[in-house]
C-alpha cells in the first residue's frame, strides 16, 4: 500500500478521546490518522459549557476540543474528514471512501449520538425549527420563542445558554423537576424569561410553511393538552453509544450496547483499542482523555513490541 493508506495508528471518531489518542500517538512518533465523519468535537463540542474540565474553570465545547485539534496536529496527526464504514480485525485494515487503509492498531473512538423523540415528523423538521445542539442553532433564534425538552444536566445548560439569546424558553420535562445537578437546577429555576412546563411530554410537532410553528403538549398527571407557539425546539433527552461498526466484525458490546474493554482499554481483539463514551463508563470529558491515554500508550506498546503481526486471538 502506499503511505497514505498505511498508518501505525488509526484513530475512528473525532470528539475528546479520539482527538487526545491523536495527540499521543503523534508525541510518541507513530505515523497517526484520525477518521471524522460527521464534525469534529464529538458531542463534548456542541455544549454550551464545560467546567468540570481542570485548567478551565469555564469553556466552551466547541474552544476546548478545537485545542485538543490544534495540538494533535502540531504533533502530526493527519485529519480526514472521511466515515469509516468497516473494520477488518484480521487484515487490521478500515475501510473509507479512498479504500482500505492500514493499520498496526486501531482505536474506536465513535462516542455517543444524540437520542431522537420519535416524533412523525421529526427528522423531517431537524434544520427548520428542530435541533439537538443549542450553541450551534441557538443564535438564529434570538430574540425568538424557544422550547427544550429533556432535564438532565445538558438539558439544564442548554436552557441557560438558551435564557440568554431567546425572549422566552420554555423547558419541557416528563418529571415533576429536573434531574439535574442542584447548582444546574437551581440557575435554570432563577432565570426569569424560562417558563417549565414539568409532568409534560410533547405529542405533536406541528409545521407552518414547513418550518416548526407549534407544539402540542400533554401533561401525563392531568391529560391535559397544550399548544404553544415557538420557533425553535432543542431536544436534550439523552445519548445511546455509536458501537454499530463494532457490532458488524464480532468485537464485544456488553448488554447496554457498549464496546467491552479490558485494563488496557483493548478489545477481544488484540491491537484494537476503545475509549471515551462507546466504552460506557462515567461519562465525562475528563474519563475519555484518561481512556484515550490508556489506549494510545497500549497501541503504542503493541505496536513497538512487534504483536501487531500476530493476528485477533
Amino acid at each position: 500500500m502506499s503511505d497514505k493508506n498505511e498508518f501505525d495508528l488509526v484513530i475512528i471518531g473525532g470528539g475528546p478521546a479520539g482527538l487526545t489518542a491523536a495527540i499521543y500517538g503523534g508525541r510518541m512518533g507513530l505515523t497517526t490518522a484520525l477518521y471524522e465523519g460527521t464534525g469534529f468535537g464529538g458531542l463534548a463540542g456542541t455544549a454550551p459549557k464545560i467546567e468540570n474540565y481542570p485548567g478551565f474553570e469555564s469553556i466552551h465545547g466547541l474552544e476546548l476540543t478545537e485545542k485538543m485539534r490544534e495540538q494533535a496536529g502540531k504533533w502530526g496527526a493527519t485529519f480526514f474528514y472521511e466515515k469509516v464504514s468497516a473494520i477488518n480485525p484480521k487484515e487490521m485494515t478500515v475501510t473509507t471512501s479512498a479504500g482500505d487503509i492500514k493499520a498496526k492498531a486501531i482505536i474506536i473512538a465513535t462516542g455517543s449520538k444524540h437520542l431522537t423523540l420519535g416524533l412523525p415528523n421529526e427528522f423531517d423538521l431537524i434544520g427548520n425549527g428542530i435541533s439537538y445542539c443549542a450553541t450551534c442553532d441557538g443564535p438564529l433564534f434570538r430574540d425568538q420563542v424557544v422550547a427544550t425538552v429533556g432535564g438532565s444536566n445538558a438539558a439544564g445548560l442548554e436552557v441557560i445558554y438558551l435564557s440568554g439569546v431567546a425572549e422566552k424558553v420554555y423547558l419541557i420535562h416528563r418529571r415533576h423537576c429536573m434531574r439535574a445537578e442542584a447548582c444546574i437546577a437551581d440557575e435554570v429555576d432563577s432565570l426569569p424569561n424560562v417558563v417549565p412546563m414539568y409532568n409534560s411530554i410533547i405529542e405533536e410537532a406541528i409545521p407552518k410553511d414547513n418550518r416548526l410553528g407549534e407544539l402540542k403538549i400533554k401533561n401525563i398527571e392531568t391529560g391535559e393538552i397544550t399548544n404553544i407557539n415557538v420557533n425553535a425546539l432543542f431536544i436534550a433527552i439523552g445519548v445511546e453509544p455509536q458501537t454499530e461498526i463494532a457490532k458488524k466484525v464480532g468485537i464485544e458490546i456488553d448488554d447496554d450496547k457498549f464496546i467491552k474493554v479490558n485494563k488496557k482499554q483493548e478489545t477481544n481483539f488484540p491491537g484494537i483499542y476503545a475509549a471515551g463514551d462507546v466504552t460506557g463508563g462515567i461519562r465525562q470529558v475528563t474519563t475519555a482523555v484518561g481512556e484515550a491515554t490508556t489506549a494510545a500508550m497500549n497501541a503504542y506498546l503493541f505496536i513497538k513490541k512487534g504483536w501487531y503481526g500476530e493476528g485477533a486471538s
